[in-house]
This record gives C-alpha cells, structure tokens and sequence, in this order.
C-alpha cells in the first residue's frame, strides 16, 4: 500500500446514486495512470479479439468500483475505448472493472478466455504512474455458430423428373469437391413433399426447416401451391404443412406448351422470395412476391393458419409502381433487412434499375423512413458467359414471354435475393439471375416466334459488399472506404473497369466470369462465407456452393479448390437445369447459443474469501479444474493461466440447463506468485470460505473442500443458465494459513 492515508486525500463529498451503489467524489493521487477498456464485439464468440474482422462498440457503460464501493462511470467512444484519466480515478488506484449493459438490449457480456478478453470483475492497477488497458467484449448470442456447422440448400427440380427427386439437404460447411464421391449429402425431403421451393429458414430450437415455394418456369409447385412453407426435421422424418400464404399468385404451370414458356411471365412476381427467422426463434418473416407485402407468423407452432401481422414493403419511388419487385431478407441484431429492385420492366432502360434495402422493425411493424441503401444497377459487370459479349451487364425485366429475344444464352435480370451481415456491420447482397430461372437446360424458345431448336442458358448473378457507415447508411464496394478486391486480366479475374468485393465468382477458364447464383450463408466463426454457383469444382453444367474468403473475396490461387458440386445434370436424384439456377437459399444449421463458465482462482492474502483491490491479491497460475457431471464424471480438465482465470465452454461439452460440478485441485499450483523467493508447498495452502460477507458475488469464494479446509481439491456445483449465458462468477480462493 502506498505511504499515505485516507485522511490525506482531499475528498468532494459528492453523493449520488448509480446502479445501486452509493458513489462519492474523491480526489484521486496525481501519480495514478489511466484507464483505458476497449469493448468489443466478439462477433465469432471465442474470447478473442480479432482485429481484422471485430470492431469497438460505442456507447457501453463501463464502470470502475474502489476499495470502499466508490463507482466511476465512462462511456466507449467510436473505437470502443472507455478512457479513465487520473483527474477521473478513484481511491489507491486499483480497481474492478464491469460492464453494464441496459436492460432489454441484444448485446451480452461475451465469452473470455485466458490470454484473450477479460472477464467482469478484472483488477486493474494503475499506482505509480503505470497506464492499464484491459479489452473486454460484448456479444449477441444469436450470432454464435458451432465450427463447421452443415448448410441446407433446397435443390430445384425439373417437372419431368420424378417425385421422388430431392429438393431439402443438408450437408457440413466443410465439404468440397464432388459430393458423389464423397456421399456426404442428406436428402431430407423430395419434391412430392415440397415441390419447387426457394426460400429457407432454421429454427435453431426445435431444429426444423422452413422451405418457401417458389415459381421457377419448368417445375412444380408442392401441395400447398404458390404460398406453401413446409417444415422439416433436421434430422430427418415427415415433411409437414406449416403455412400457405395467401395472396400469393394463381398462375398455373403449363408444361406441355414449349416446356412451361408461358410461365416466365411469373417468374420474380408470384408465389414467395426469401424467409427468415427472428433471432430470438419466435417469427417467421416472408416475402410474398405477388402482393409486395412482408408477413411474419409465429415460428414456434407447429402449423400457422394465419399470419400474426403484414406490411406491405414500401416503393422506393421506382419509374412505375409494377417495377417494384421486393425479395430478400436478412436479420440481425432485432432489425429485419428486405432487399429488392426497381426492375425497369416498364421503360426496358437501364437507367431505371436500382438496388433497394430498407430496414424493418419486428417491434413497431414499420419500415425506416428511407431506404439505408440504393445503388443504380447501370455498372459494369464481369461476362457471365463467354459467348455473349453482352453478358456484361444487368438488363431490365421482360414482361412475358413474346418480350424475348432470339439469343437466351445468358441476358442477366436482378433479384436482390438474399442479404446477410457482417461482423462488423458491412451488408452482403446476393442477386438471383432471373432470366436464368425463365430458361434452362436444352428447352425450348418461350417466345413462339423462335422455335426450332432448344437453348441452354448460363445464369449471371452476383455477390455484392456494402460497407457500412457510422451514420448507419452504406457505401457500395469500390466506394468510399469500400474495398475493390478485383484483380484485373490478364492475371485472371475480372476486366480493369469492373468492381468486385467478391473477385473470386468465375471459373478457372473465364468462360464465366459471375457464377453467383444468389444465395449466402455467413457463419461469424468460419473464414470463409458459401455462395450458390454454377460449376463450382470446374465440373461443367453443375450447381454446388462456392467459399470466399471473407476479407479480400478470393476462392484462393485454385478456386475449384474452394467449390462444392451439389447437381449434376443428369443424375436422378438432380434437377437436371445445368447451369440455369438449380439450387434455392443457404441456410446455416446452427445450434442454440453456446454457454460458458469460469474465471478465477486467487491467492486470498487477507483469507476473507472476497477478491481485494485493497491489497495484492494475485491469481494462481497451474492450478487443475476439472468439469464434471452431476454425477461426478469427468468432462474436461484444464489449468489457470498466468491470470489465474479458466474456463469452460461448447469446445468442453458445456451445455445450457445442465447440472454439473467443477472441481479445482490445488496440488499443481504454481505458488510462485506467493512468495517468488520461497514459495510455499501447495499442500500447504488452504481453500477460502464460501460466500464471504461484503464480497460481490461474482468475486467471491465458491467450493467446498473435499474434506478438511487444506483438502487438496475443492468442489462446487453449479446449474448452467439457458443457451448464450455467461456465467464468471466460479471463483475458488486459496491461503496460506497463518500461525
């Protein structure tokens, strides 16, 4: 302790009220330093700060609490730094530090881990002059994600294949290559259960699939026709009725009549775009093409004969109001994204096409006052095939089939169809190639003017970044502080006038330079984010997954390397559209949030059984814990680091609302940081008692021994809370005893 006294300090008596704790002014000592907490998003939930990917958060409370309960407050700034300068600091220059976070709020006190992010109740000291900076982190349990979670894509089936055809699977994250060679892809329905569908969303709860229909010309609508959602097991059994949207369009497929021809007329316009749960598992959102209109219906039913609520999604102020065409969703942090375009169908100018995203709030059913993001569609874009140097651009919506030209290789239409967010707040925007799913493999003209043979297209879709500002409104790539990944020819990729985030949508012999086929999945654990894509392995006519990286959008020097092929043209169980849209939305098949516990194990200098900032009460490093059943079988077993701290976690077997018991034993501790020159025998040490009187529970002694006071372990029990709980507040003090 510093050679003065309390009496010495010069005190304000300032008394006010904060948290419960009875604050007072006080002089802090001129040789204190300062107090800098960084608070960050722990985006991919493993206690670590990426720099790279995760940024500050603003505008977290942090609180520094004294030896005597004094508490200062500050606020993070843009950076996420909360900074304490001496003038700020309270009495003897040590002190806790804890987040507090407001009530209501989606944001969480995150994972720590030993070496990474610091946990509530760190001791920071500051005496003599010496500066300390502590990161801590905050987290929204709905972005957690076990590492390599499997995908669920719904594959789109010809209408001349049988019922039998697949159309839900799932498959690891991981995969890559040919899934024949490696059968590692589960059907989990086929079209007699779903017909054609699109859309899908998981309920991470009950671990069940949701598939929206979807017109796409040359196929099947399922039972419940244009408006169906169907939900089905994960793990496999009865695809079910959940839901059939009404409004949703009465055009009846016609395949006799070249192949469906008449049928492109629906495309983009009827039956459903995207869906997506809540983050919280209790709605469903979708997006009905044919009324323009977002319906939410409760997720947690086991059928929904009705929505509980619906909004029509506002016209961003298109060239006519049939040019509005709304389709995909995202969610994140209580915001509800809808994407869509202005089509320019009705003036056939380029001028007229627009990206569009509002944002939507579940809790007042309104969209934003604006949209907080609109990009013109007028821009270069890479060919989407080689044989149609035309290729090269988004071209407006035809309205029927007597609109087509003779040339239907490849003519790329916009559907913003599906949105998902990044780490740090940055929009990813996948677009669906319409003309791709008005055409196909080997079919016939559906303009009746040009007959005679039978064309296969190329799709042209695309994935797009748009990185967000601190006013909340977006740049798109190559604008602003919005990176260009491009690299240009003759290196490979893209040509010198062309824009890409996501350089990596071609194949390896530019023949096809945008493979994207409209789809993402985004995991905040994984490097890499998947696309839909045409011959994602290299494998000609094919449909699958593409993985880019999630920094510089690369598929790497091999991108085949970074493919999975899903379809194959002629394959039973495949749709057999080749390179023309065969594969609906990605959906990540993540797990319940994942819980943690832990924190600390100390040298209990006073034995009062509380941690002290009042005098040096170091952590003990070496020491054994053990997490066990209730039951008493062991799990895993881990040491304190050099801190002291600990914990366990999803990686150990850690389940929400669970019992279990965790066991320290002292025999392997370090007992340097006691006395460095003499360090006593760890047998010698003895546990602290429980509950001590005046400690704050999260800083004070929890086990029991197993036996007398200087047993060698110490065992507590303990209940883990539900899923995304963070429990640091399994403390264990150890003493020498005195004589």
């Amino acid at each position: 302790m510093r050679a003065f006294t309390r009496a010495a300090l010069a005190m304000t008596a300032v008394v006010a009220l904060s948290g419960g704790l009875l604050q007072q002014a006080v002089a802090a000592d001129v040789d204190d330093g300062t107090v800098r907490v960084r608070v960050i998003r722990d985006s991919d939930s493993n206690g670590f700060w990426d720099r790279l990917k995760e940024i500050g958060v603003s505008s977290i409370t942090v609180e520094l609490t004294d030896v005597d309960g004094n508490v200062r407050t500050a606020r993070t700034g843009p950076d996420g730094v909360a900074v304490f300068p001496p003038s700020a600091n309270l009495f003897e220059g040590k002190y806790y530090v804890r987040l507090r976070l407001p009530n209501g709020t989606f944001l969480h006190n995150s994972f720590a881990a030993t070496g990474g992010l610091a946990s509530q109740g760190t001791i920071v000291d500051v005496r003599d002059g010496e500066d300390a900076e502590i990161t801590m982190g905050v987290w929204n349990p709905a972005d957690y994600c076990q590492d390599n979670p499997e995908l669920s894509t719904p594959c789109q089936v010809a209408a001349n294949k049988d019922g039998d055809v697949r159309t839900t699977v799932r498959f690891p994250f991981s995969a890559r290559g040919d899934s024949t060679s490696q059968n590692n892809v589960t059907t989990l329905a086929t079209r007699d259960d779903t017909g054609n569908t699109y859309g899908l969303a998981y309920h991470r709860e009950q671990r069940r699939i949701f598939a929206g229909a979807y017109a796409k010309r040359h196929t099947v609508y399922g039972p419940a026709g244009t408006g169906g959602i169907y939900v089905t097991p994960r793990a496999g059994g009865a695809t079910t009725l959940f839901a059939t949207v009404p409004n949703a369009g009465n055009t009846a497929h016609n395949d006799p009549v070249r192949f469906d021809g008449e049928f492109v007329a629906a495309v983009g316009k009827e039956s459903l775009g995207d869906i997506e749960i809540s983050e919280d598992n209790k709605e469903l959102y979708v997006v009905n093409l044919n009324d323009r209109q977002l319906y939410t219906y409760d997720a947690g039913q086991p059928t929904a004969t009705a929505p509980t609520d619906v909004v029509p999604i506002p016209n961003p102020g298109c060239r006519a109001a049939g040019d509005w065409r709304p389709f995909g969703l995202g969610v994140r942090d209580g915001v509800v994204y809808v994407g869509g375009v202005c089509s320019g169908e009705s003036t056939q100018n380029r001028a007229d096409m627009d990206a569009v995203v509002w944002t939507y709030s579940p809790q007042t059913n309104t969209f934003g006052a604006a949209p907080v993001l609109r990009k013109a569609l007028n821009f270069p874009r890479g060919q989407a095939s080689s044989a149609v140097p035309g290729s090269n651009v988004w071209n407006p919506w035809l309205p029927n089939a007597s609109a087509f030209p003779q040339q239907i290789v490849s003519r790329p239409e916009p559907m913003l169809s599906d949105i998902e967010v990044e780490s740090n707040g940055d929009l990813v925007l996948g677009f669906r190639d319409r003309f791709a799913d008005m055409t196909g493999y080997e079919m016939p003209h559906p303009n009746p003017a040009f007959q005679g043979r039978l064309w296969t297209t190329h799709s042209g879709g695309d994935l797009n970044r748009a990185c967000r500002k601190a006013n909340g409104t977006f740049d798109w790539e190559g604008v602003g502080n919005c990176p260009n990944n491009a690299p240009t020819q003759p290196n490979g990729g893209q040509p010198a006038n062309v824009v890409e985030f996501y350089p990596g949508d071609f194949i390896t012999t530019l023949e096809h330079l945008e493979t994207a086929q409209g789809a993402i999945a985004l995991s905040l654990r994984e490097q890499r984010l998947a696309s839909t894509m045409l011959d994602p392995g290299g494998q000609y006519f094919t449909g699958g997954t593409g993985y880019f990286d999630r920094l510089t959008g690369s598929r790497g020097s091999d991108p085949n390397q970074q493919g999975f092929t899903i379809q194959y043209l002629n394959a039973h169980q495949d749709g057999g559209f080749g390179k023309a849209n065969g594969l609906g939305d990605l959906e990540l098949l993540c797990d319940e949030p994942a819980v943690q516990i832990g924190n600390r194990v100390w040298w209990d200098r006073n034995q009062g059984g509380g941690q002290s900032v009042e005098v040096d009460e170091p952590g003990i490093p070496g020491v054994t814990v053990q997490l066990l059943t209730a039951d008493g079988t062991l799990l895993a077993t881990t040491t304190t680091g050099a801190d002291g701290t600990y914990y366990f976690g999803p990686q150990h077997g850690l389940r929400p609302n669970t019992s279990y018991k965790i066991r320290f034993d002292k025999s392997t501790a370090d007992t340097g940081v006691i006395n460095p020159r003499r360090p006593p025998a760890a047998s010698s040490l003895v546990w602290s008692p429980q509950n001590a009187a005046g400690a704050a529970g999260d800083l004070d002694s929890d086990p029991s021994p197993d036996g007398p006071a200087n047993a060698r372990t110490a065992t507590v029990d303990i209940t883990t809370g539900p899923p995304g709980t963070v429990d640091h507040t399994i403390d264990a003090g150890l003493f020498v005893q005195r004589l």
